[in-house]
């Protein structure tokens, strides 16, 4: 029986992780959803706009992050030569903070 149990817990893990994942992302987009609202940032199209000037590619992540009291955009990119680039870019101006090229 605990042998059961315990094969139970780890079958439900997954489940568990992706639904505090989901949560997670929720509550960026909510977070990012009123700001725009407020017009404290620019819309997420406007700044994706602006970065395929100098990224085309696709998107593959973006997350809205608060790093030493700024907020950043974090976008990942697959580009059309294959790299993968993760840029940092300022909500309010859409500018590139930094870019790197994911290993």
């Amino acid at each position: 029986m605990k042998t059961f149990c315990k094969r139970i817990a780890w079958l439900s893990l997954p489940g568990l992780l992706l639904t505090a994942s989901l949560a997670l992302a929720d509550s960026d987009h909510d977070t990012a959803r009123q700001l725009r609202e407020a017009g404290d940032i620019l819309p997420l199209e406007t700044i994706l706009k602006k970065i395929q000037a100098t990224h085309s590619g696709k998107v593959l992540e973006v997350e809205l992050e608060k790093k030493h009291d700024r907020l950043v955009y974090e976008i990942e990119l697959l580009d059309d030569n294959g790299k993968v680039w993760e840029l940092k870019v300022d909500p309010h101006t859409g500018e590139i903070l930094q870019q790197q090229e994911d290993d």
